[in-house]
């Protein structure tokens, strides 16, 4: 959705580059003319793009309010919570200002509006046993010393969580260390560059859910907890065997050392971890899939596509621009489960959870280089890489791709999205930075873009509605809805589309269904 100089004729990605470049230099100027003069809390919040941004989070939030808080009690009590919270958040926030004498280094990223918003909406609609560990999370945002936040946030646990029992009460409350682990993980993983505060503590409260608190029995999550929880352990174990071994002269081997550990444990970890039936994961999932043809029929067309695509794409990769090459697998990722969901949902369900882990694998040997496939992985996957991919370490692309694709399908057989990043951001993206010249105040991205994002998303929408059983709980009139506001935010908001598009059209898809 970049918007192209007509002068200038390089490739999307180089000119999504060059307006984030030139952003970092507009936000810079704009903060050092603030402090010349001083700071305005109003200005910054007044900036056309915010307000559209708080706008649309604003009536999402007072639709959910109408339609959930006089439903029941649970739903009552965690929008209290979330009320609670984010007074806490706005006092801290004022505070840290007033005592700062208005430095406005002291204030929030914008974004954490998000951290307060997907949290909170997520508990709401569709994991309330967690809601009190969830929402105390949010206040994850301010910026204090974590010897003032994590008691805060096991004080608010405690305070909600009254009438629990003592163990329920405090398994809620040592969720708090462990979030906190896991942000700081992510953080000295990323240098904070791959990933922002903002990404480090979204995805430390996902995988917190994932690894700690969610206890579901439904096959695919288990699938996800113990392969992602085999592949934590052995990362562990490797880290300390890297450790020992750090004086070693010949780093070839040293490297296919540590490949071999990984090699050797984490399937080792998934065959301890993970029971099926009493049966060797191996062999429940041979057996599941030869049990019925339609799996058969899914998998050899999965496995077909993906030998007869991937090289032609990487060799033909050269014929198109980077943006349009990456925007490929979006398409291909709609076209390959789309269908496939109609016809066995617990399947693809399972095989995205898997996938998800798998590609985190990738990444790992890609990062460390581990012999003998870590350069080849490197090679081909920073051929794809954006300019976001190139700030730090991580190359995270495509594990939020599959990320942003999976979870509405694993939390409600949602296809947002799958339609939302399939369809809408690649074609946003293409059209924007082909034919985009109105841009949206404060992000280069293009109102050309964003048309192309909500007709796309509506008109496939409605054929997933018509021919393929999906949104049976939401009216066109309000499909069209979600595409617009899903549209106009992503236009004018410079959160990660991977993370951003799918959870605000889950959420607005649920609360106008």
């Amino acid at each position: 959705m970049t918007k192209l100089g007509a002068s200038l004729a390089p490739s999307s990605s180089a000119a999504e580059e060059q307006v984030t470049q030139k952003q970092d230099e507009v936000s810079a100027t704009t903060i050092n003319t603030e402090n010349e003069r001083g700071y305005s809390f109003f200005d910054a919040i007044l900036r056309p793009e915010r307000i559209l941004q708080i706008g649309i989070l604003g009536l999402s939030t007072h639709l959910a309010y109408n339609k959930y808080y006089n439903m029941d009690a649970e739903h009552m009590e965690i929008m209290q919570m979330g009320l609670v919270a984010t007074a806490a958040i706005i006092v801290g926030i004022y505070s840290s200002f007033k005592a700062s004498r208005q430095n406005p280094d002291v204030l929030p990223d914008f974004n954490s509006i998000y951290l307060i918003f997907i949290p909170l909406m997520m508990s709401l609609l569709f994991d309330k046993d967690n809601a009190p560990a969830n929402v105390a999370f949010v206040t994850n945002c301010l910026q204090m010393s974590p010897f003032y936040r994590l008691p805060m946030q096991m004080i608010f646990i405690a305070l909600h969580t009254v009438n629990y029992s003592f163990e329920e009460k405090w398994s809620y409350i040592a969720a708090v260390p462990i979030n906190y682990l896991i942000y700081q993980t992510l953080a000295k993983i990323s240098c904070l560059k791959s990933l922002d505060k903002i990404d480090c503590s979204l995805f430390s409260i996902l995988l917190t859910n994932v690894l700690y608190l969610n206890t579901s029995d439904l096959l695919c999550f288990q699938v996800l907890q113990k392969t992602f929880t085999a592949f934590v352990i052995v990362v562990v174990i490797n880290s300390a065997v890297s450790f020992l071994t750090r004086d070693m002269s010949n780093g070839v081997i040293r490297s296919m050392l540590l490949f071999s550990v990984f090699l050797v444990g984490f399937p080792l970890g998934i065959k301890k971890l993970l029971s099926i039936e009493g049966k060797d994961p191996l062999v429940w999932i041979i057996d599941y899939i030869i049990g019925s043809k339609v799996r058969q029929t899914i998998l050899f067309t999965w496995l077909g596509s993906l030998v007869f695509l991937i090289p032609n794409l990487l060799i033909f990769k050269s014929n198109f621009t980077l943006n349009t090459s990456r925007k490929v697998w979006h398409f291909l990722i709609l076209i390959l489960i789309s269908y496939p969901f109609t016809l066995d949902p617990e399947f693809v369900k399972i095989s995205l959870s898997g996938t998800i882990v798998l590609f985190l694998c990738v990444e790992y040997l890609r990062y460390l280089k581990l012999e003998p496939f870590g350069e080849f992985l490197d090679s081909r996957l920073r051929s794809f890489a954006d300019f976001r991919d190139d700030k730090g370490p991580l190359i995270i692309s495509y594990i939020y791709l599959i990320v942003g694709i999976a979870t509405p399908l694993l939390i409600s057989n949602s296809p947002v999205g799958l339609i939302g990043l399939g369809v809408g951001d690649s074609l946003a993206s293409i059209v924007g930075s082909k034919w985009g010249r109105t841009a949206w105040p404060g992000t280069g991205k293009t109102v050309e873009g964003t048309s192309a994002f909500i007709v796309s998303t509506f008109l496939v929408s409605v054929i997933f509605k018509q021919y393929l059983g999906y949104f049976k709980e939401i009216s066109s009139l309000n499909l069209i809805l979600t595409c617009t506001l899903s549209g106009v935010l992503e236009g004018n908001s410079l959160l990660n589309d991977n993370i951003l598009i799918p959870a605000f059209m889950l959420v607005a898809e649920h609360i106008l269904s």
